[in-house]
């Protein structure tokens, strides 16, 4: 029912089509939508081992974002959205850093990392990854997508 009231208000605004097939956004929805959705590479559920922090883990990759405030910050966004964790991931030229440290992901976490790297093959140097954990998807998604929110609202 959250989904539809909020698909019927973009649909009232003149961003969104909705038939019996599902939804498109209008030109106005694409001009409107675009700065967001061209940093949006890729969005996934994973299955982790060690970094798994609750039952569902969903992932984004963001090209060229821009980090302004600290991992914890984004981390409290995603809680207040029902989330139980956030990490935030850097792609860098040697690998997967955690933000918050600058640690190699492989170190402590080399299963993982294969994961990511496995599901996200095409991340480029400066591209972020989150990752959201909750107890459910809709939590999961809610606090991922307003971490990318955040973060995009920061990025030129």
């Amino acid at each position: 029912m959250t989904v539809r009231i909020q698909l019927e208000r973009l649909r009232d605004r003149g961003f969104l089509v909705l038939d019996k097939s599902g939804g498109a956004l209008t030109g106005a929805g694409k001009e409107q939508f675009a700065p967001v959705l061209d940093h949006v590479a890729d969005v996934q559920q994973l299955s982790l081992y060690s970094l798994a922090q609750d039952t569902i883990t969903v992932a984004a990759l963001l090209s060229h974002a821009e980090q302004q405030h600290p991992s914890w910050w984004y981390r409290d966004h995603a809680v207040r959205w029902g989330a139980s964790a956030m990490i935030l991931i850097r792609c860098c030229a040697d690998g997967l850093r955690f933000s918050h440290s600058n640690e190699q992901i492989g170190v402590h976490n080399p299963r993982d990392e294969r994961v990511i790297e496995g599901a996200f093959p095409f991340r480029r140097k400066g591209d972020l990854l989150l990752l959201v954990s909750a107890p459910d998807r809709k939590s999961a998604g809610l606090g991922l997508w307003r971490v990318i929110t955040e973060i995009l609202s920061e990025t030129p």
